[in-house]
């Protein structure tokens, strides 16, 4: 579970929160992640599943996990998936 300073938005992609956490932009983290930046669109609005091979899943904890100090095993399995709150 997610619970830190992060203030999660229901109905808002974690993978959406957690990149405009790390004031990262889609572009600039297409570019670090080597995907078009219409990909990540795709992922924050669930369209694709988000499927990082492992070059990615290092990109992903360096630049977006480890700042916000956000364990891996915290993270839900669907990235893409909007936030719900669980009562």
């Amino acid at each position: 579970m997610i619970n830190h300073e992060l203030q999660l938005k229901k109905g808002v992609s974690y993978l959406k929160q957690l990149r405009e956490a790390v004031d990262i932009s889609q572009e600039s983290f297409a570019r670090k992640m080597g995907v078009s930046t219409k990909t990540v669109y795709r992922w924050e609005a669930g369209v694709y599943s988000v499927n990082f091979s492992g070059s990615q899943w290092k990109v992903f904890c360096k630049e977006v996990l480890f700042p916000l100090g956000i364990d891996v095993l915290d993270i839900p399995d669907d990235l893409g998936a909007p936030y719900v709150e669980i009562a």
